[in-house]
């Protein structure tokens, strides 16, 4: 419901660069859904791996599993952030045409592109980190790190314009995936003593 919210509040954010600025914001949600839906589905499959190793206690297949799941989500992340900087165009032209949107769509797709791995690090290790029962945890600095996209997008939006808005998507998700990682890691020593 907040993550609904906070979106509400950036789409009338960009909603002042007009029509064509929120059919990008829109198409390109859709196009880069390609990392987060694919790391949703290692974060189910992450989640219950290391819930079943945590409760019988193998914390070594529990380090290991999301090693694993992690190197194979960085892979994906770092292909999906390849397609979308470098192959913005052609991708984007597949959904939109027109001239004057096309531009304003490659920018969304490249500012958003650099964080499509810390996007996917952030969506698996969240799943991890519900299979060690942190569900809480991982609603505060999920929504915390969400939340910041709304005083960034007001500061960097009046700086950079609609690239502002952007930046701001991608300053938090790339945030968002260190902490997650970096929380991981610290709850991982925990169990490892």
């Amino acid at each position: 419901m907040i993550y609904c919210m906070i979106s509400m509040v950036l789409t009338r954010f960009v909603s002042n660069w007009g029509d064509q600025a929120i059919a990008v914001q829109r198409v390109g949600s859709q196009i880069e859904s390609i990392s987060w839906m694919t790391a949703d589905g290692f974060a189910l499959a992450i989640n219950a791996f290391v819930a079943q190793n945590f409760g019988g206690k193998k914390f070594d297949r529990v380090k290991k599993g999301y090693m694993t799941a992690a190197a194979i989500v960085c892979v994906w992340g770092l292909f999906t952030t390849s397609v979308l900087v470098f192959g913005r165009r052609p991708v984007f032209s597949l959904f939109i045409s027109e001239a004057d949107v096309v531009p304003m769509g490659m920018e969304y797709l490249r500012i958003l592109g650099y964080s499509q791995l810390f996007m996917s690090m952030e969506s698996m290790t969240a799943g991890a980190l519900s299979g060690l029962g942190k569900t809480f945890q991982c609603s505060v600095i999920m929504i915390l790190l969400t939340v910041i996209r709304i005083p960034l997008a007001m500061l960097l939006g009046p700086a950079l314009g609609l690239n502002g808005i952007w930046w701001a998507l991608s300053i938090s998700s790339i945030t968002k995936g260190i902490v997650f990682f970096l929380y991981y890691q610290k709850v991982l020593r925990g169990l490892m003593k």
